[in-house]
């Protein structure tokens, strides 16, 4: 499942320029990196989630649940 895609790929606000997401594997290095300087319940759950991702369905719940969570942290570029 590493490989599923993300469709439409997350566009991160990330320096020096926006990040883009576009498989589960890049979601979950991404919650990785952010678990580094933040130690936020809502980040390792959300980091749970993308890991125990085994199928189609819960890869979709998972990216969807990133998603939500990015745009109330108001981490979603353009």
């Amino acid at each position: 499942m590493l490989d599923f895609p993300v469709a439409p790929p997350i566009i991160v606000k990330d320096t020096p320029r926006p990040r883009r997401i576009t498989t589960l594997n890049e979601a979950r290095v991404y919650v990785r990196e952010l678990l580094h300087g933040r130690r936020l319940p809502t980040w390792r759950d959300t980091l749970a989630r993308l890991d125990g991702a085994k199928t189609e369905e819960e890869a979709i719940e998972a990216i969807g649940a990133l998603r939500e969570v990015l745009i109330l942290e108001g981490m979603i570029a353009g």
